[in-house]
């Protein structure tokens, strides 16, 4: 064999090394163990299933804001609102003030605990807070038992509680999945 074949050959040896490293680098990768392998789902909360339909009803007593048509960040409270409640509160305005144009797709509501006052510290720095009345508290505490202090539901336009997010969760985290979700929805 000559000098001009060995080197063609080596061209062709090297040009389809090329091409098959990174399949068999990246097969590799992906059968050796979790580290490397792509997230099965990218949601940041827990998603409810099955999801949990709530009714239509009035969260405000003039009848204005219902729990349909919109998409629904719902806060939610012990007895009182405490540090938790308020911070959550605070996160939830501003995923909302963050939408920019969409957030008119988005509305924010307060379900106090059973017994408890819908009494939230600084009030006027949530103008657009909805504060669910009695009636819809009770309704929709019994749909939604066992759930914390500050933890955040994400309630669809059609009424149902699909996903949950525990108090201390990152307000990126949410924004990027109410991101998603309004790309995505045609509905809201």
């Amino acid at each position: 064999m000559n000098d001009a074949q060995l080197r063609g050959r080596l061209t062709l040896l090297a040009i389809s090394a090329l091409f098959i490293t990174p399949i068999v680098l990246a097969t590799y990768l992906y059968f050796s163990g979790d580290a490397w392998r792509p997230a099965e789902n990218t949601q940041h909360g827990e998603l409810i299933t099955p999801p949990v339909s709530l009714p239509d009803i009035a969260l405000s007593q003039s009848g204005d804001h219902r729990l349909r048509e919109v998409w629904s960040l719902v806060v939610l409270a012990d007895e009182q609102c405490d540090n938790t409640c308020v911070t959550t509160l605070e996160h939830a305005r501003q995923i909302r003030l963050s939408l920019g144009p969409k957030m008119t797709r988005l509305q924010t509501v307060f379900v106090p605990g059973q017994t408890a006052a819908a009494d939230i510290p600084n009030r006027a720095e949530f103008p657009a807070l909805i504060i669910a009345t009695t009636e819809a508290t009770k309704t929709l505490r019994a749909l939604i038992e066992n759930r914390d202090n500050g933890e955040i539901l994400l309630v669809d336009p059609l009424g149902n509680l699909m996903m949950s997010y525990p108090p201390g969760t990152a307000m990126g985290d949410v924004r990027k999945d109410l991101g998603h979700l309004l790309k995505l929805s045609g509905i809201g």
